[in-house]
């Protein structure tokens, strides 16, 4: 059998063993939990978490119908979501997998950064992801996004395996989680240019670049159904491609939402790439340092999604949230290599990982504090919810405007129990769509004839009587002039008024 392992030089990296390694592991990923769970529940679904709920709650047969018709993209994470809202169908519940997941991502980037450095090196670069108000931000969210961020960092840790080590566990490994990430989006699959980069930069020999091509050509092979049933299906008509704005919104997003928070960690991600480690730090290849590693990780998804997105908009942040651990991973090293100048760096390495985590958590505490406030979330359908509840009365009509008005009645329909969805035709499962269909406007008139008081939803911002609203929503509005606003409420992301017949 020929072998792939290289003999080198002892590095200051060592394997995750001892009470030491544990430490280095757990505290970040404890830290990533802790701040997941903080202010969990404090808020109701999200429009977007609706959807999760709504489709994991529905048969194995009527999901296969909504993914076949409008969602594949999202299928396989309501798949996922659907055996554990089986269990107990709560909105924590089905948040927690979120948490969960930042938390492992956490100990992976802890895990990388020793392996390729050292113990403190790992530790800092997982207690910076741990403590991004980003990372918060998804962990708290019923979407697919963390997961895809733990399952992009394990093949990380996977790849730096697969190349140290003679073993074949560590390419299944990496062909498995590759696979799972590009199923739950399939904008993880850029992940796969970042590695053949770090690949190309370290001059792999040819029987790494063989097992990476197999386990590459797996993953994708399992991902492309889903990417195949996802090309013919609508997306969001409104996006447009990206510009300045959406790449200093990702900067913020990553290093800070100002430049004096976004400095310090700037300046050492820049020092890990222009500064040089001594020879005693050689990594598990010749050539595969952090900055290495972590560079095409930190630049090539966001990069790629932005050119395609010019002629195919399709770029939104969360979908290159995974790259996150790059910078982390920089930063980190470029404590340990500006620390190298300072005797002793073994004072002045973990002082000045210490000082900038904490600078960097301290920084952003008025973020975190906003990501768990109502303010943070205006489409808020608990709230929602209980405006509906409070005001209508039994026996009362509803109108959505909007189909995505209707997202407060699929999460919390106890709160619509009794009212008339005057304008619904056949419900979301029955129709195979996230919020059901409606009636054409002719039958929407006959049913409204008998209606004395309707209740209007609508959001906040929306504007009457436009030529470019559709055709069904400009009906209603028309059916509206047979009546009078009598009475409105608001509520975050939300207005409910009252019309009475004249």
């Amino acid at each position: 059998m020929v072998t792939t392992q290289l003999q080198l030089p002892q590095r200051r990296g060592t394997p995750l063993s001892g009470p030491a390694s544990a430490i280095t592991v757990l505290l970040p990923a404890l830290t990533a939990v802790a701040l997941g769970l903080w202010g969990l529940g404090s808020r109701g679904l999200s429009g977007d978490e609706t959807a999760t709920w709504a489709a994991a709650r529905r048969s194995p047969g009527e999901l296969w119908q909504l993914a076949s018709q409008t969602d594949a993209v999202h299928g396989p994470y309501y798949l996922l979501m659907q055996g554990l809202l089986a269990l107990r169908p709560d909105e924590l519940v089905l948040r927690l997998p979120s948490v969960a997941a930042m938390g492992l991502a956490a100990a992976l980037v802890a895990a990388i950064g020793t392996r390729l450095a050292a113990p403190m090196v790992g530790l800092a670069a997982g207690m910076l992801f741990a403590v991004v108000p980003a990372v918060s931000r998804y962990a708290q969210q019923a979407h697919e996004y963390a997961l895809v961020t733990a399952c992009a960092t394990a093949a990380t840790y996977f790849l730096i395996r697969g190349c140290e080590e003679d073993e074949d566990r560590w390419w299944c490994g990496y062909a498995a989680v590759v696979a799972v990430a590009g199923l739950l989006h399939p904008s993880a699959l850029l992940l796969l240019f970042a590695h053949a980069a770090t690949l190309l930069l370290v001059r792999a020999v040819a029987c790494l670049w063989l097992r990476w091509v197999m386990a590459a050509a797996f993953a994708c092979l399992v991902a492309a159904p889903v990417m195949w049933t996802a090309r013919g299906q609508a997306g969001p008509s409104d996006w447009a491609a990206p510009g300045w704005p959406a790449f200093t919104e990702l900067v913020r997003a990553f290093a800070g939402p100002s430049g004096w928070v976004a400095l310090p960690t700037v300046v050492f991600a820049i020092g890990a790439l222009l500064t040089r480690r001594r020879s005693r730090d050689e990594g598990p290849i010749p050539g595969l340092t952090v900055p290495v590693l972590a560079l095409p990780l930190l630049v090539l998804p966001p990069a790629l999604l932005f050119a395609v997105s010019q002629l195919h908009p399709v770029y939104a942040e969360r979908y290159v949230l995974f790259a996150l651990p790059g910078f982390c991973l920089l930063v980190a090293a470029g404590i340990e290599r500006m620390a190298d100048a300072v005797t002793p760096w073994a004072v002045a390495m973990p002082l000045t990982a210490a000082l900038l985590v904490a600078f960097t958590f301290g920084g952003q505490f008025g973020t975190h504090l906003y990501l768990r406030s109502p303010e943070s979330r205006p489409d808020d359908q608990r709230a929602v919810a209980r405006l509906v509840q409070r005001s209508a009365e039994p026996r009362d009509a509803i109108l959505f405007l909007g189909g995505d008005r209707r997202k407060a009645a699929v999460a919390y329909p106890d709160a619509f129990a009794g009212l008339d969805d005057v304008a619904l035709d056949r419900s979301p499962a029955r129709s195979g769509t996230l919020y059901g269909t409606e009636l054409a406007p002719e039958r929407l008139h006959a049913a409204m004839a008998d209606v004395r008081r309707v209740w209007v939803l609508e959001g906040a911002g929306t504007e009457r009587a436009t030529g470019r609203r559709p055709a069904g929503e400009r009906a209603k509005e028309a059916l509206l002039a047979d009546f009078h606003s009598e009475r409105e409420e608001r509520t975050r992301g939300a207005r409910l008024n009252l019309f009475v017949r004249n």
